[in-house]
């Protein structure tokens, strides 16, 4: 199914940051920093479970332990919870994150309201900070593909793409468990860029794409309602 992403929105919670994105810079931190956040937020910034390769039910996996003297193996019973696999390698890389404006093409509505819903920020939902910047999709996605290439030994980006934890159980193919998250944060509606350089440690870096004044329309975020307006275009029904 073809996604067609119209528009980005970035949240921010000061405005030096914003005038900072404006100026081209992506601050991007390590994956790391979003495992370790700790907030009472739940499907906010923290995620402990960032780039899971493998989410195994309980019921579908079977852990046990072999005395190498004896060759005795010894079954461990009573898990309940999904068991996570996490790579550590993807901690270190660095990540930027966008609420991306989107629909996929063969998606079919019941009204304009049912898309409004789906496609377009819910500002209630969690708190990414309240200055926010508005970004035309296909200029950003030009620019920022001109650096990127250059920045890393692994690059990428993309939309991120929501599995349900009670449900789900398998395995992501490499560098695709970065765009993977819980449902619990599927209204972010995440696109995700990511670079890793093979360096380690907790140092964020910035991403120069060069400036976005001009593809950008800032706003507060109590105003993003009425800035991003889906309305029906109006049909001419008069007759001559």
């Amino acid at each position: 199914m073809s996604k067609r992403i119209l528009a980005f929105v970035r949240f921010f919670k000061e405005q030096g940051h914003r005038d900072m994105f404006l100026r081209g810079e992506l601050y991007m931190n390590r994956l790391k920093f979003f495992k370790r956040y700790e907030e009472q937020t739940e499907g906010n910034i923290g995620d402990k479970h960032e780039a899971v390769s493998h989410w195994l039910q309980p019921e579908e996996v079977t852990i046990s332990l072999e005395d190498p003297r004896t060759g005795e193996v010894i079954k461990i019973e009573g898990i309940s919870d999904p068991v996570p696999v996490q790579y550590l390698m993807f901690d270190e890389y660095h990540v930027y994150c966008l609420f991306a404006v989107y629909f996929d093409e063969d998606e079919r509505f019941e009204n304009l309201e049912d898309m409004k819903l789906k496609i377009l920020p819910d500002v209630r939902a969690g708190d990414l900070g309240s200055f926010c910047s508005i970004i035309e999709a296909e200029s950003f996605i030009q620019r920022l593909d001109k650096v990127l290439p250059e920045t890393g030994v692994n690059v990428g980006r993309g939309l991120v793409e929501y599995f349900d934890p009670g449900t789900f159980n398998g395995s992501f193919n490499g560098q695709d468990a970065i765009l993977r998250k819980k449902s619990s944060f599927a209204h972010q509606r995440e696109y995700r860029i990511f670079t890793y350089n093979r360096t380690i440690g907790d140092e964020p870096r910035v991403l120069q794409i060069g400036d976005l004044s001009d593809i950008t329309f800032n706003c507060h975020k109590s105003e993003l309602a009425k800035v991003m307006v889906l309305d029906e275009k109006p049909t001419n029904n008069s007759t001559t």
